[in-house]
């Protein structure tokens, strides 16, 4: 019998350790690029110097998109959201933290808020002051930022 396309043999036990060695590396490899994609932009422009205040009403499974392209990295249910009467909070779950600062955008730098149409559903498209990626949520805090800017304004212009 040939030993072609037999490959080495390889242990149960030494490949679970060598997926257990190896998986983190790739983990954190593949988060680091996603967060370079668009979170690390505004981040760094939108800094949390303090985490969210306890009365600070909390959205869970938030989805949202960084920039709106079809490359955009986009964070389906997989972010945390705060807001409170200065401003909101955006962090990551636990597995895709690493790279990822928790944002926080005081409500004077919303732009604008506005309301997109798709053929499935609707998403909100939220422009920030400065130079950084347009925010678009699906869900509830996108709905909930574009009450707050009608609230305030009187309209989805900031």
């Amino acid at each position: 019998m040939s030993a072609a396309g037999q490959g080495l043999p390889v242990s149960p036990g030494l490949f679970a350790a060598l997926f257990l060695l190896v998986f983190p590396f790739f983990w954190l490899a593949i988060i680091a690029l996603i967060a370079n994609l668009g979170w690390r932009k505004v981040a760094r422009a939108y800094p949390a110097t303090s985490d969210p205040p306890y009365s600070a009403r909390r959205w869970r499974f938030v989805s949202l998109n960084i920039g709106g392209s079809l490359r955009s990295p986009n964070y389906g249910s997989a972010v945390e959201g705060w807001t409170s009467e200065s401003g909101f909070w955006l962090r990551p779950f636990l597995l895709f933290r690493p790279f990822h600062p928790t944002i926080y955008v005081p409500w004077a730098q919303m732009h604008s808020v506005e309301r997109e149409r798709r053929l499935v559903g609707e998403r909100v498209r939220v422009k920030l002051a400065g130079e950084v990626p347009d925010l678009l949520f699906v869900g509830a805090l996108g709905r909930a930022l574009l009450e707050r800017q009608q609230d305030k304004t009187g309209s989805t212009r900031g």
